[in-house]
């Protein structure tokens, strides 16, 4: 199953009970690079235009692209 860009991936009951990560935070983000790539691959991006925007992305998230 694919999430659609504005869906929601967690009910509000598993919200309720948050449990520790058994990933550190390097795996988190390496995950979520992997996820955003297979999702815009999933879209029907060509791997030129993945790789240009998960860029853009990670210069937005980490503050270096004006919002």
């Amino acid at each position: 199953m694919i999430a659609q860009p504005d869906s929601v991936t967690t009910s509000p009951a598993s919200a309720a009970s948050v449990e520790v990560s058994p990933l550190s935070a390097a795996e988190l983000y390496q995950l979520t690079l992997y996820k955003w790539r297979y999702s815009l691959e999933a879209y029907g991006f060509e791997p030129d235009a993945v790789r240009e925007l998960v860029f853009l992305k990670w210069l937005y998230t980490s503050h270096r692209l004006p919002s």
